[in-house]
């Protein structure tokens, strides 16, 4: 999902918008409302004469109330056209098209038109689809009353149970403030340790140690970084750059002992990026980085290889921390590499993926819950997001994947690492990474400390906050 803030509305265009964003609160007004009524109406339904449903049964007759589920609905009756929304460019535009032709197999009278992009224009420009795919929920959106809160279309589904089908951390990122404004779409296990064994074998090591926490960890990758007549021989990992420094931080952080709720409490509406264990492993990725690799020799060596050429593919790089994408990638480029992959540290590890919500200001609500629920929740939405997409089902267990992870050992450690993931990327009310960015280079360049930088991002991040929550009490 694009960032708050990088999109600006046409004067014309958000006046549209904010139409809209009121009227969507009235909605959600005038819904509260509505349910003391309900409720009475409930009670008084079950006061009737005999035989009449919800009465209760003499005293001593031992008789139960059979509640009654509502119908399992048919596909086939289900229409309408969902506007799915999705902001991924790297998802293949015909493999798209398969997957919804693997969903017209089940639900052929639903019509999907995919639309590439992010969210913000589309809603602005009028035009908004029924179905957002989300990296990360944005609060201000849901205070505003933009999603769905799914629980009454989780409730009318008799055989859905979304907090037993899912695993729990998935589930339970799209929840905001005990409502429940998006269901999973794919599981993003993070990361696997993959090593090459050739390598391994010519330097010596024989095993792959069991590695517990962040001393550990530093020890196993000093071990690769080996200079050579002032150039590099061979290379490790470096940490500070895994898929963009903040990822790596919250990947060292949890190893040193970090848990989401240490950056960000929900409950207290509270930041720590100062806590010590945050500090302490921004510290150790500086040091890393500054103290291990010669840049220059570094530099040199990945200029000497083959263009668009990764070290590991070029055997320069002995070991890597790795997405399930990018190790399908090395092993399509390079299939005859010889590797060992297997879970990284568990303390290290968390999950995450994007989410599916239904926008309040779409159309055909029903259809997009049944786009939704398919991709999401079905043994055919799981094989169809793996073959077309290369995605991991968010499901606990999915048969298709169990019986093709038999035959694939790599699928298999990124099932191995979706059941053991305890952690994710925090869902923070606001923009957290602007102050940190804007740091990183002077904290690089010695300019700052960790302790400095990370108690000016606290503080920061937590005015923001703090701000924002204000702002909805008016």
């Amino acid at each position: 999902m694009s960032k708050r803030g990088l999109h600006e509305h046409p004067s014309s265009e958000k006046k549209e918008h904010e139409t809209n964003m009121i009227n969507w609160k009235r909605v959600k007004r005038s819904t509260i409302g509505l349910v003391p009524v309900l409720a009475l109406s409930l009670a008084l339904s079950g006061c009737g004469g005999s035989g009449e449903a919800g009465e209760t049964p003499p005293a001593g007759t031992g008789e139960k109330t059979q509640e009654t589920k509502p119908k399992a609905e048919d596909p086939a009756s289900v229409k309408g056209e969902v506007v799915w929304q999705y902001p991924n460019t790297t998802w293949p535009e015909p493999e798209i098209k398969n997957m919804i032709a693997d969903f017209n197999k089940t639900y052929p009278n639903v019509t999907v038109k995919p639309v590439l992009g992010p969210l913000e224009p589309m809603i602005a420009a009028g035009n908004p689809p029924n179905v957002a795919t989300n990296n990360r929920l944005e609060a201000n959106w849901i205070m505003d009353g933009m999603f769905e809160e799914l629980t009454p279309y989780i409730k009318r589904d008799p055989d859905y149970k979304p907090e037993t089908l899912f695993h729990q951390v998935l589930y339970e990122i799209p929840q905001f403030e005990k409502g429940q404004y998006g269901i999973p779409m794919y599981s993003n296990p993070t990361y696997a340790l993959v090593v090459n064994n050739k390598i391994m074998n010519q330097y010596g090591e024989k095993s792959i140690p069991n590695l517990q926490g962040l001393k550990d960890t530093d020890e196993f990758y000093k071990k690769f970084w080996i200079m050579k007549n002032g150039e590099y021989e061979m290379t490790g990992e470096n940490p500070l750059f895994y898929y963009g420094n903040l990822s790596g931080l919250f990947f060292v952080s949890y190893l040193n002992g970090a848990d989401p709720s240490t950056f960000w409490n929900p409950e207290t509406k509270k930041v720590n990026f100062n806590d010590p264990k945050i500090v302490d492993a921004l510290d150790w990725l500086a040091k890393f980085n500054l103290d291990t690799i010669n840049q220059p020799a570094y530099t040199k060596l990945k200029g000497q290889l083959p263009k668009n050429t990764h070290p590991f593919l070029a055997e320069k790089q002995a070991m890597m921390i790795i997405t399930s994408n990018n190790l399908k990638d090395f092993r399509k480029a390079k299939p005859d590499l010889d590797l060992t992959v297997l879970p990284a540290p568990q303390a290290s590890l968390w999950n995450g993926g994007s989410n599916l919500a239904i926008v309040k200001a779409g159309k055909d609500k029903d259809a997009a819950w049944a786009f939704i629920k398919w991709m999401t929740s079905t043994e055919q939405g799981s094989e169809s997001l793996y073959t077309r997409l290369g995605l991991l089902s968010p499901m606990k267990s999915s048969k298709y994947l169990e019986e093709k992870a038999k035959t694939d050992a790599d699928l298999k450690v990124f099932l191995d690492i979706n059941g053991k993931a305890k952690k994710w990327i925090p869902q923070f009310p606001v923009a957290y990474d602007t102050e940190y960015k804007k740091l990183f280079p002077d904290f690089l360049a010695g300019k700052v400390t960790a302790k400095e930088m990370m108690d000016h991002v606290n503080k920061e991040v937590q005015k923001r906050i703090d701000e924002f929550y204000a702002s909805k009490k008016k």
